[in-house]
């Protein structure tokens, strides 16, 4: 999912792209969905790898819950936040009930019938009608991952902490992106979440909906890019 990404900015930073719990070569977490298990996954691999110093740490949607728990958790790592199509708030019990639905029928049924109702959803309108290859893309990204894993993966998010109250104590850096099409998290939404963190950047991307980065990767490295590019040292 970010390998674009890491192509772009290999020469102006070094880019982790960790699979989460479940996901990739990731196994499934042990004692249950947990988003704040990711986040102590996230800092075990800096870790090993040996990096002790402050990153920057950013995630869309879910990687956004993970690295709004990161924050929660390890402070004094962060040096910077990339926060896309991702929010703050918590499920709403109404939500929250859908979420374990659909993890129950992946678990029974597989994930066929989850991508085709995931694919509007993840992809604006106008991917949806002009970008056939990207459409085809997310549809065999979605339908690659271990159906458990991506069951857990809703659990997770199901029963997420809010972070609400994270926003106006956020001293680091903070880039928010959005998609103007995005019919999963409304752009309205990243518009408040970026009012409420002190000295924020908001971006709004144009004909994109959820996946950001993959419907309008050269626009989306270019943010990126220039956000990374300056931070204070």
């Amino acid at each position: 999912m970010w390998a674009g990404e890491a192509a772009r900015l290999k020469s102006v930073v070094r880019v982790i792209t960790p699979d989460l719990p479940g996901f990739g070569r990731f196994p499934r977490q042990k004692g249950g969905p947990s988003i704040p298990q990711m986040a102590r996954d996230a800092a075990e691999g800096l870790d090993r790898l040996g990096i002790k110093e402050p990153v920057v740490v950013g995630g869309l949607s879910m990687g956004g819950y993970v690295t709004f728990e990161f924050l929660r958790q390890f402070p004094e790592r962060v040096r910077g936040l990339g926060l896309f199509s991702t929010r703050a708030e918590a499920d709403t019990p109404e939500a929250r009930t859908k979420r374990f639905k659909t993890a129950r029928e992946i678990q029974e049924n597989g994930l066929e019938a989850f991508a085709r109702a995931a694919l509007p959803n993840l992809l604006g309108k106008t991917t949806l009608q002009s970008r056939p290859a990207v459409v085809k893309q997310v549809g065999e990204m979605v339908l690659a991952n271990p159906p458990d894993g991506v069951a857990d993966a809703l659990m997770a998010m199901g029963d997420r902490r809010d972070s609400t109250e994270l926003l106006a104590g956020i001293t680091c850096p903070t880039l928010v992106v959005a998609g103007d099409e995005d019919t999963f998290i409304p752009v309205d939404q990243a518009r408040a979440m970026h009012q409420q963190i002190p000295g924020a950047r908001l971006e709004v991307i144009p004909q994109a909906g959820h996946l950001i980065n993959l419907e309008q990767p050269p626009l989306f490295q270019q943010i990126l890019e220039d956000f990374i590019k300056k931070l204070p040292l």
